[in-house]
């Protein structure tokens, strides 16, 4: 037995169907313009998605909603602050009026700038927490009572490795990630009854652009310590997060899954 997800219906999957199908849905990616966020948006838009890509960048979110809709897309971008409660809430308004209810949320977007203990500043402090955790609660809080009027939603948030393995030079960064996994191991025991899932995708070291500008030294130390002997990319994440925000994925909720090549952290 299958019911489309479409607008506002619900759906329980069962016999043959397909995951790669993200027709007549929408997805919401925030720090979409590049990195894995962009890899996300490209692989949802290639599954049928109508994909909004939320980010700061507006030039880059403007670049890549162009990429997607050459390749046959349907996306649309929107210059937004997802620290700031009033653009969020103005933008998935938007979302919803140009493009239909969203189904699919991914919280990208973040900052992780390294900074030892003795040099923080509470203003970094609140900026790092804000950028990673308030982002990701205004977002989901945006959507969440559109998901739960529809009886159907995905979320997908962001953790990190840092939160496991203590790195030096990135307390706020950990501690805000953290509290993404509280926040998500909550949210979902309160949206499952609704048929949302939430869960979280921790990445290892993945050759975003970011990295490779400022920290693709690290791979010389990371590589080493995984079970599988490459570089992480972009796409390896972007293809776990298709999974998850999946029909298929509808008995997955309140998980941590850790991509990053089977990492053995000392």
């Amino acid at each position: 037995m299958a019911l489309t997800v479409a607008g506002t219906s619900t759906e329980i999957v069962s016999g043959n169907s397909d995951m790669t199908d993200f027709g007549g849905q929408v997805a919401v990616i925030t720090g979409a313009a590049r990195g894995i966020g962009f890899a996300t948006a490209k692989r949802l838009s290639s599954a049928g998605a109508a994909v909004a890509i939320l980010d700061r960048d507006e030039d880059a979110a403007k670049k890549a909603a162009s990429s997607l809709s050459a390749d046959g897309g349907n996306a649309l971008f929107w210059r937004v602050d997802v620290t700031c409660e009033d653009e969020v809430v103005g933008c998935i308004a938007d979302v919803t009026a140009k493009l239909g209810t969203p189904q699919i949320l991914v919280n990208n977007a973040g900052m992780y700038p390294h900074v030892p203990f003795d040099q923080l500043d509470f203003k970094t402090w609140r900026d790092i927490v804000s950028a990673n955790l308030d982002s990701t609660f205004l977002c989901c809080h945006a959507v969440f009572l559109l998901m739960r009027a529809a009886g159907y939603g995905r979320i997908i948030n962001f953790a990190s490795a840092v939160v496991l393995i203590g790195l030096q030079n990135v307390s706020a960064y950990a501690a805000s990630k953290a509290g993404v996994i509280g926040l998500s191991r909550v949210l979902a025991t309160e949206a499952g009854p609704h048929g949302i899932t939430v869960n979280v995708v921790s990445p290892g070291l993945v050759a975003s652009e970011g990295v490779m500008t400022s920290l693709a030294r690290l791979f010389e130390h990371t590589i080493p310590t995984q079970a599988v002997k490459r570089r992480g990319e972009p796409e390896d994440i972007a293809h776990c997060i298709a999974y998850l925000a999946s029909r298929e994925a509808s008995f997955i909720t309140g998980q941590l899954v850790n991509v990053d090549g089977g990492a053995r952290y000392h």
